[in-house]
């Protein structure tokens, strides 16, 4: 019977302080670029719940950077501070504050805090006076829907077509293949602005598209991005796998449907997730295409929100926080697919 043998230790490396000097420098850059990138969505969130007429800095006291709950109005039992002392609130009253949109503050039934230092002096009452006005007020709420249904129509046909294209320009041969696909990227080069006056008079002259979605979603439901994005994961295949499933008896558009998409998800959500924050943030077109306000979308509705709401930047930050957090919360879902698409375009 084999004696047992214990594996050989493992040769401890010797420490470098050039790598570690050199990696703490540039996680610092990072960290530094980071909270740079993150400080205005900060400041807007930090504005948008704040009273119209408290100050983030005020003469000689600390800033007031962290908010506590400071509103009543959705609940009964929340003890009110009035000049005249406190009282609780009862159902009936919760209930009409919040019919007639006022707004009352209670202080906090605790104090927190750091190494034994009070952090009260920096903490200030929240409200969602502000998001409940601009919700109300501005009807931002069909602002939203329109740029949700936009932007979804918009990621769903890019996914279709751009995928479509990109298979014949990677697997297939045919005369005047790299032609087609040089053709289709050299678009990239033209500006916005000199792209959209063709545009514009063939979406509004031919097609009258004129204060609809859809003149909102087709002129821009395929793009060279997604095709050159796709191309190149799609060349990162294995041509063998193709032909298997074509002596397997399947056609082309089997293999597309049924072998190639599955490999390819990861750059459909890279794809999705930048279409997606375009078609978001796209404002010159919508501008150009809507008079009606019914069809606007958020970023138009945000630029007349700032003249309706001019002498109020607290609303308008409440505003701004709605129109970033789906991008937001679309980029830390698919995180991860973003980044293997990308690594993947880059290989192929």
């Amino acid at each position: 019977m084999a004696a047992n043998t214990l594996p050989p230790p493992r040769e401890r490396k010797p420490f470098r302080w050039g790598l570690w000097l050199e990696n703490t420098g540039w996680y610092g850059i990072l960290t530094i670029v980071a909270l740079l990138t993150a400080l205005p969505f900060f400041w807007a969130a930090l504005m948008s719940v704040r009273e119209n007429s408290a100050n983030v800095f005020r003469p000689n006291k600390p800033p007031q950077l962290i908010p506590y709950p400071g509103l009543i109005g959705w609940g009964a039992g929340a003890e009110v501070a009035e000049d005249e002392g406190s009282y609780n609130v009862s159902a009936a009253d919760a209930t009409e504050d919040l019919e007639a949109g006022t707004w009352r503050d209670y202080q906090p039934e605790f104090e927190p805090r750091i190494a034994g230092a009070s952090l009260e002096p920096y903490m200030f009452p929240a409200t969602t006076e502000n998001y409940y006005r601009v919700w109300t007020d501005v009807d931002v709420a069909r602002y939203f829907s329109n740029s949700m249904i936009v932007a979804v129509c918009t990621v769903l046909l890019n996914l279709l077509t751009c995928s479509l294209a990109a298979y014949p320009l990677a697997k297939m041969r045919f005369k005047g293949r790299n032609v087609v696909f040089y053709v289709i990227l050299s678009t990239l080069i033209f500006p916005e602005q000199l792209v959209l006056i063709p545009l514009y008079i063939m979406a509004v002259k031919t097609f009258g598209f004129t204060d609809t979605l859809y003149g909102l979603i087709l002129p821009f439901s395929t793009s060279a991005f997604g095709i050159f994005l796709l191309r190149q994961i799609y060349m990162s295949i294995p041509d063998e796998l193709l032909e298997a499933a074509r002596l397997d008896g399947a056609s082309e558009f089997g293999i597309w449907w049924r072998i190639l998409l599955p490999l390819i998800r990861p750059g459909l959500a890279t794809l999705a997730i930048v279409t997606f924050i375009t078609s978001w943030n796209s404002f010159l077109w919508p501008l150009l295409m809507t008079s009606d306000r019914a069809y606007y979308t958020l970023p138009v509705g945000l630029a007349f929100l700032r003249g309706f709401f001019s002498g109020n930047l607290r609303t308008v930050a409440a505003g701004v926080v709605l129109a970033t957090v789906p991008m937001i919360v679309m980029f830390l879902v698919f995180q991860k697919q973003f980044i293997r698409g990308l690594s993947g375009a880059i290989k192929g």
